[in-house]
Parts: C-alpha cells; sequence; structure tokens
C-alpha cells in the first residue's frame, strides 16, 4: 500500500472464522464471533483494504457494485469495470479500475479505453506499455472528483448505464475492439456515496 495513496474497495470481505470442533470452547467461539463482527464494522467505517491490482472477478452484482455480463471475444475477456476511491493528501476521489483476461499469449503495444455512454468518446486510460502478469491486465483511471459536476450520473436518481470501449492493439498492430456495459441500480449509487464519503 503506497504512503500517499490507498485503494478503498467497495466490497469489503471478512474470512469466515473457521469451524469450532466439537471440543471447542463456547466462550472463544463466542470471542471470535464478536472479533469478526467488529472486524467487520470497522472494515466498513474506514473503507480501506489493500489491493493487489490484479485482483479481477467475473460478472459481479451486489450493494455498491456495478452488475455487467462480462464481454469476451476469442483474445480478450473484460473482467472489472469499476468505480472505487483512494485517498490522496488525504482528500478522497474516484476512480475507475478495469481489468481484461489475455485468452491466448499476446504481446501488447496498447491499451485503450473510452467512455463512450454519451456518444462522442471520452478517453479514460491510455496505456502504451501494458504490464500482463498471471494472463491479465489491471488499469486505473486519474483520480476524478466526487463531486455532481464531475460524475453527474452518480448522484441522481435513476439507475446509470455507462458504455467502454476497450481497444487492444497487440505487437504486429491488430487492434481489438470490446463494448462493455455496467449497470448501477440506484442503490448501489447512494451505498457507493455513502461509503466513499462523496458529497454532490
Amino acid at each position: 500500500m503506497k504512503a500517499r495513496e490507498r485503494a478503498i474497495t467497495s466490497a469489503n470481505r471478512v474470512p469466515r472464522p473457521r469451524e469450532a470442533g466439537t471440543s471447542a470452547n463456547v466462550g472463544k467461539r463466542a470471542a471470535l464471533t464478536a472479533l469478526t463482527a467488529l472486524t467487520a464494522l470497522t472494515a466498513l467505517i474506514t473503507g480501506c483494504s489493500s489491493s493487489s491490482g490484479n485482483s479481477g472477478a467475473g460478472a459481479t452484482s451486489g450493494a455498491g457494485k456495478a452488475t455487467f455480463a462480462p464481454v469476451q471475444n476469442e483474445r480478450f475477456a473484460v473482467t472489472t469495470a469499476e468505480l472505487s476511491a483512494i485517498l490522496l493528501d488525504n482528500q478522497k476521489y474516484a476512480r475507475w479500475t478495469f481489468g481484461l483476461k489475455l485468452k491466448q499469449p499476446i504481446q501488447l503495444r496498447s491499451i485503450r479505453i473510452e467512455d463512450i455512454t454519451e456518444g462522442t468518446p471520452a478517453p479514460l486510460v491510455n496505456d502504451q506499455a501494458p504490464q500482463v502478469e498471471g494472463g491479465a491486465w489491471t488499469g486505473y483511471t486519474g483520480a476524478i472528483e466526487p463531486t455532481a459536476s464531475a460524475l453527474p450520473w452518480l448522484f441522481d436518481s435513476t439507475p446509470a448505464k455507462r458504455t467502454f470501449r476497450f481497444t487492444v492493439t497487440d505487437l504486429n498492430g491488430q487492434d481489438s475492439v470490446l463494448e462493455q456495459t455496467v449497470t448501477y441500480t440506484v442503490k448501489s449509487k447512494k451505498d457507493l456515496i455513502k461509503w466513499y464519503g462523496f458529497s454532490a
């Protein structure tokens, strides 16, 4: 975790305690349960956890999360397209996290991601030296002011759909284009605003 930047994930998972054996002390089990609950509460309040940078899931849904059916072709699959938050100099900002899985051993020249929701492409990521680890790539946008002027769709009272165009270019100059749509329900938007402490 960098000193000046701490990734904040929208879901802080607390590992379940191991199942107690038949000879386990009831008091120990109760204390462990209380500790787990306290840890979960602390994680929810702080909203801070470490991020590996290469963790990508498939279709995701749930409170505060985007819902999407991952788009793929014979070469690549989208694994992540999600709004998250970071702390820079003790100030909260939003940012998008994107992930791709390589389905073939392809050497990459560049990855470009644009928001095409409004029709006119808005550049978000332009990685001219993509680093692939374990057959996966993860990229982030720059810091975004978490305000209604910068993210109007997040603060209105209707469900939101965002569409992103991934253009992946290999070393031979061949382009692969994937268009990924993600959906945020009204509740998931409110959860994001609450958890991250964003304000319009």
